[in-house]
């Protein structure tokens, strides 16, 4: 029997629908056991509707994308907030997700944690009796001195943005592209001391080894006011390299670029 054959069709069409999946959101969402929710997307896998990339979560669609690892600490640490804040909707991550696609190791770790403005110090005072340097409302003091402190240090973000996240058990991770650009949105904005080279390092790797959906960058480079200094670097990295970037990304903006990088270069010299 063809592996399709088991899969009902209302699960293709739910899971079709979606950027992203996990099975998590199978079984509470199709309300299916956890061996139901795996032997689906195993073999919705098998026909190249879906892409496993991580433990339990999938990319919808074909082709590649560079993937995430919610490590041991972030694990328990995620588990304990849960305990706690049984009701709270918490993402987390921190800058050691990028780890496996940085040219030099990732020196001291910041952790981030996205929740509701009614928990947030709640939230924050929880952590900081676990031994956390925890900071509701960042300045841009704590983005650029995080790794002065000897406890480890914890960012609570009053942020309800849900595009990109990806639901694991009973809390929500972001995927890559979103880490990625939050990171640079804190480099540019916030001060964030975090090397631009080696962001930009990181980007490279993260196509070369895997694959960017590049369509989830730009919309949520949208989202975050960001789009059109995303264009311009994905442009100025197709110029100066030979990456794979589509071509379709830049359509309506690549005229405008070489244009702009004349105008640039008539009025230096």
């Amino acid at each position: 029997m063809a592996p399709e054959s088991s899969v009902p069709q209302k699960v293709v069409e739910y899971v079709t629908k979606r950027e992203t999946i996990s099975v998590e959101e199978l079984m509470q969402d199709l309300n299916v056991s956890q061996i139901t929710a795996k032997n689906y997307l195993s073999r919705l896998a098998k026909m190249d509707i879906v892409k496993r990339t991580g433990r339990g979560l999938y990319q919808v669609g074909k082709g590649t994308t560079a993937t995430v690892k919610l490590h041991p600490e972030l694990t328990r640490l995620a588990q304990d907030l849960r305990k706690h804040f049984p009701m709270a909707r918490l993402a987390i991550w921190s800058i050691n997700m990028l780890a496996d696609y940085a040219h030099y190791a990732i020196g001291r770790d910041l952790i981030f944690v996205e929740t509701d403005k009614i928990l947030s110090a709640s939230i924050r005072d929880a952590l900081i009796r676990k031994g956390y340097h925890a900071v509701v409302h960042p300045e841009n003091r704590d983005f650029r001195e995080y790794a002065y402190y000897d406890e480890k240090s914890i960012l609570i973000l009053e942020k309800n943005e849900e595009y990109g996240l990806v639901r694991l058990g009973d809390i929500f991770i972001p995927t890559i592209e979103r880490i990625w650009l939050d990171l640079y949105y804190f480099i540019t904005r916030k001060e964030l001391s975090f090397a631009p080279s080696e962001l930009g390092t990181i980007f490279t790797n993260m196509l070369r080894k895997e694959g960017v959906n590049f369509n989830r960058l730009l919309r949520y480079a949208r989202r975050r006011n960001l789009r059109d200094e995303i264009i311009i670097f994905l442009y100025s990295l197709k110029q100066s390299s030979q990456l794979s970037i589509p071509d379709n990304i830049l359509v309506g903006r690549k005229e405008a670029l070489k244009i702009i990088k004349e105008m640039v270069e008539g009025a230096t010299e």
